[in-house]
Formats: C-alpha cells, structure tokens, sequence
C-alpha cells in the first residue's frame, strides 16, 4: 500500500517535470519571439529556463529509479545466480540511498547557507536558498526511491531452479 503511494507520488513527479519541460519550453519560443520580432527581450527568461532545467532533472529521477531507468552494465549480471544477482541489487540500492541521502544533506545545507546571505537571482529575485533546497527534497525523494527498490530487492525470492536440458 504504502510502495504504491510512493509510486505514485514519483508519477506525480514526473508528470511535473512534463509540465516543467512545457515551460521552458514556452519561455524559450516567447524569448526568441520577443528578441527577434519585436526587440525586446524577455525579463528573466533566461533564468526561469536555468530554474526549469535543473527542476527537469530532479523531478524526474524518482521515476526513473523505482522504474529502473537506470544505467546499468550487464556483461557479468546476466551471468550470475539469482541469489548473488538479488544481493548485487540490493547493495546497489542502498548505495544509490546513502549517496542519494548525503547529496541531498549537502545540498539542503548549501541552500541553508544561502538563505542566510539573502542570495538571490539577479532579475526575478527568487531566493537561491529555497531552489537549493527544493532540489535536496526531490533528491531525499530519489533516496527513498532507492531505498523502496532496496526493500523489494531483499523481499524478492529467487525464482526456482529448473533443471536445463542435457544435465544431470
């Protein structure tokens, strides 16, 4: 039940990184219109594609790792037993969660810093602190993600062995 929400809530993510993209996308077309139609260049267009840009990426990425989106190197893993296989992706897992944790405390300290010297965009004046630290939530959000395929990774049973054609 719980995993379920979870996936949705990453869905909902990902569905405003869609929506994120279809700004920056728009604000790109009306910058261009205005620069080059009318002289006039658009206020903070260029800042809101550098917002959206970096909104993209982290809204995105709990998706992607509960689907396991991922890049992975198989050359040996296809190889292995199921129960070496299953212990590969669960240590992989908890160490996407604990990389993913302290990016995310990291970043959440350096947006704190931020807001404490009132750092700001140069024309919208939106705080550097509070964009830094919207970022190390979707990133907690990306460590729970790994944690939850942690979590399914031990939980899984290996599949039951078959015998193959030909052995004994």
């Amino acid at each position: 039940m719980a995993i379920t929400l979870f996936d949705r809530l990453c869905l909902i993510f990902a569905w405003l990184s869609g929506l994120i993209a279809f700004f920056v996308m728009s604000v790109t077309f009306i910058g261009v219109v205005l620069r080059y139609g009318l002289r006039q260049p658009l206020m903070g267009g260029f800042e809101m594609i550098e917002i959206g840009m970096g909104l993209i990426v982290f809204t995105a990425v709990p998706l992607m790792i509960r689907r396991r989106g991922n890049v992975t190197v198989t050359i040996l893993a296809e190889k292995f037993p199921p129960m070496l296989a299953r212990v590969t992706s669960l240590i992989s897992d908890l160490m996407g969660t604990v990389l993913m944790g302290f990016i995310a405390w990291r970043v959440w300290l350096q947006g704190e810093r931020l807001l404490t010297y009132n750092e700001v965009t140069m024309e919208l004046r939106v705080p550097k602190g509070l964009i830094a630290q919207g970022m190390a939530v979707l990133l907690a959000v990306a460590a729970l993600a790994f944690l939850v395929c942690a979590i399914e990774a031990l939980r899984r049973t290996p599949p039951p062995l078959t015998e193959k054609p030909g052995s004994l």
